[in-house]
């Protein structure tokens, strides 16, 4: 039976690139995105049948499978809000999508015995104490994670595994760690730090680090878990932990930009936040940085994807390489674009 996969998200970072890689591979694909402006962009040239909606509408979700009756079908989940930081009707709609998309994504893939790939958050799994590994899990507890992302993703991966053990749903959990890399046409906050170094407009440091992992990576164990993945399986698709001084570094010797010496201390940046604050809400830009932004980067990112490796054969690249290729889209898709495009 031939295969056809429906991919949320096609315009963001992680299924933007699970796109591709399907497409490139001779996959028959179909996904969905929010905004036409943005798939013109994001997906220009990319032989793919692209679907306008949003997956809280039952309608547009059950629309995606219309005339594929006779075919195999894999749903890959990647669309989600990500919020560091927002306002009370930004929280609201990052819950109603997170949680809602998918508890319509489970309906239309129980009906249609579809094999569904969650893509979910490393933030998702409780934090273990003590810089302890973390590892794989099947229970997911919203008390027990920080942050209104992490418990919106917990809830998301609950209902998801509750579906595998309880109604026959053919599901497999993917958890992300920090996503970098090129293809980034949702301006996500790792995309504008870097930004932020090229512009000259970053002269410190946060005392800080985390797992950056590229999104070219994780579409690959995407597409891996879901070839060969059992139902009912997790996997960490992380890669290991790097300090924001080490990224400035790499940074540096691939643009030859002024070399990072301050280093904050995590008390003064903290202490900082309200004056940041004041100052993006009144320039009206995105802040660089927030209160759960510092919370991630001293957070125990003792990451294993060590079960992705073993059983699908994943195997993330270092981060110079994911940096230099992230410079060398900015300055071909970000920098030279028209001032009047939205991004």
């Amino acid at each position: 039976m031939e295969k056809t996969y429906i991919v949320t998200g096609g315009t963001g970072f992680v299924g933007n690139n699970v796109v591709k890689t399907l497409v490139s591979g001779g996959a028959a694909v179909r996904t969905l995105a929010r905004s036409k402006e943005k798939a013109d962009t994001a997906l220009k040239g990319i032989k793919v049948e692209l679907f306008f909606g949003d997956a809280r509408d039952r309608n547009v979700i059950t629309k995606l499978f219309d005339g594929l009756e006779n075919r195999e079908i894999v749903f890959i989940h990647t669309a989600s809000v990500v919020l560091i930081g927002g306002n009370s009707r930004q929280y609201k709609t990052m819950d109603d999508l997170n949680y809602n998309g998918v508890k319509n994504i489970i309906e239309a893939c129980l009906a249609r015995k579809a094999r569904l790939v969650y893509v979910s958050s490393v933030h998702a799994i409780a934090e273990p104490p003590q810089n302890r590994l973390t590892t794989e899990t099947e229970c997911f507890d919203p008390r027990s994670v920080a942050g209104k992302y992490a418990k919106s993703k917990a809830r998301a991966s609950a209902l998801v595994m509750d579906a595998v053990k309880n109604q026959g749903l053919d599901a497999v959990i993917v958890h992300p760690s920090g996503i970098i890399g090129p293809n980034d046409y949702s301006d996500t906050h790792l995309t504008r730090v870097i930004m932020g170094y090229m512009e000259k407009r970053i002269i410190a440091a946060v005392d800080g680090g985390y797992d950056f992992v590229d999104a070219r990576d994780v579409a690959s164990g995407i597409l891996k878990a879901a070839e060969k993945g059992k139902t009912g399986d997790c996997f960490l698709l992380t890669n290991k932990y790097y300090s924001i001084m080490e990224m400035f570094a790499m940074l540096r010797e691939i643009i030859g930009g002024k070399k990072i010496v301050l280093k904050l201390p995590m008390w003064l940046a903290y202490f900082s936040l309200p004056f940041l604050s004041a100052y993006f809400t009144i320039s009206g830009k995105r802040p660089l940085y927030t209160a759960y932004s510092l919370y991630t980067l001293k957070s125990n990112s003792n990451f294993s994807h060590e079960k992705a490796s073993r059983e699908l054969g994943y195997s993330p690249r270092g981060l110079r390489e994911s940096l230099a290729d992230t410079v060398a889209f900015i300055n071909e898709h970000i920098i030279k674009k028209p001032q009047n495009h939205k991004f």
